[in-house]
């Protein structure tokens, strides 16, 4: 029977090409199937996003500006390959993006986009990919022009926080606020600004660590004040006026101009432990989140050991000392029609002009 068998293939030579071929033919077949269906599939991005890395803007007079820190990246809405939703919380504004993202197991992000401010982002980047197929990161750059430091907001049906360069104690542009009727604030707020500052700094803090120009309307009174917020790690929540929270804190307003009656020209506001100045502050503690504050405070040097005696403070054991400045606002408050230039704002002895700035770096961003 063998002997049979081997002359049948010697008899049909073709055929001893033919079904090797075949075979390989059927093995590569069976190979490209899975790797061709992978390749039309596209990673779903959709979540929010840690970005945890820092950049060291310029503004366009090529001068240095202060390091910032990123946010949050979420991607709210994803159609195949379309991003047609996403939002980066930036230095203080919300930059709604859109773009793709290719298909694979290495693809490229493409995501750009502007806010109310005309601040413009864009990212190109790589996204993350572990070997259960599931997104757990996006690495790449980031290139971006900044209108103006900070955010501009304001709360009452007549009072406004805009950009404005009909005066200016530096440079061309300000942040020009206009007090309403209402008992609301408007606010040049700066959102986690980088700094080394904590709460028990306030007792020692030297001039030219925190402060601000400011320009306030002739004949009117109650100008500007300063909210210093501190929390016991880095703010997450972004809410604009201290609600409570699950991490505890405390607002603390710094008020030195209420009494005065506007000149129309350019003065400063440096603030130091030596200030004699009426504070008051509203937080609640760290264990319970109760809610504490309310006392005036005769200068800053004092705030710390008020705000460690409040019984919701003692009730927990806890000590403020440590919390570090997550968010600072230069404010009108008050209700009555006004207008007041804010210019130059100094954050833990960092200064921003509030002139346009940019920046080409390199980002991480982790999903939550």
């Amino acid at each position: 029977m063998k002997s049979k068998m081997v002359n049948w293939f010697k008899e049909h030579k073709k055929l001893r090409v033919a079904i090797p071929a075949v075979t390989m033919m059927l093995i590569l077949a069976a190979m490209m199937v899975p790797v061709y269906a992978q390749v039309l599939v596209y990673p779903d991005v959709t979540g929010t996003y840690d970005v945890s890395s820092m950049a060291a803007p310029k503004y366009m007079d090529n001068a240095r500006h202060p390091r910032v820190q990123f946010d949050t990246l979420v991607i709210t809405t994803q159609n195949g390959k379309a991003i047609t939703d996403a939002t980066l919380e930036h230095m203080g504004t919300d930059v709604a993006l859109i773009g793709l993202v290719g298909p694979g197991s290495r693809p490229t992000i493409a995501l750009g986009g502007t806010d109310s401010d005309g601040s413009v982002i864009s990212i190109l980047a790589r996204v993350v990919i572990d070997r259960d197929d599931d997104v757990t990161g996006i690495r790449g750059r980031m290139q971006a022009y900044i209108t103006s430091d900070g955010s501009r907001w304001d709360d009452s049906a007549d009072g406004t926080s805009e950009f404005s360069t009909a005066a200016y104690h530096s440079e061309p542009l300000s942040t020009l606020l206009t007090g309403g009727t209402l008992d609301n604030p408007e606010a040049l707020i700066f959102w986690n600004p980088v700094n080394r500052l904590s709460l028990r700094n306030l007792a020692t803090l030297r001039a030219g660590q925190l402060g601000f120009w400011y320009n306030h309307q002739v004949g009117e009174t109650a100008g500007p004040e300063m909210l210093l917020r501190f929390e016991p790690a880095a703010s997450t929540a972004r809410v604009p006026y201290y609600s409570g929270g699950t991490q505890g804190g405390v607002d603390i307003t710094v008020m030195p101009f209420q009494g005065i009656t506007g000149s129309g020209t350019w003065l400063e506001c440096d603030l130091s432990s030596a200030t004699t100045t009426t504070s008051i502050y509203y937080g609640n503690d760290p264990t319970d989140f109760t809610a504490f504050g309310g006392t005036p405070i005769a200068s800053l040097d004092l705030v710390e050991a008020a705000i460690d005696l409040e019984a919701a403070m003692v009730a927990g054991g806890d000590d403020c000392g440590d919390w570090v400045l997550t968010m600072v606002a230069i404010e009108l408050w008050e209700g009555g029609a006004r207008t007041c230039y804010i210019d130059d704002v100094t954050i833990g002895g960092q200064l921003y002009t509030g002139e346009p700035n940019t920046y080409y770096t390199r980002f991480k961003a982790t999903i939550q």
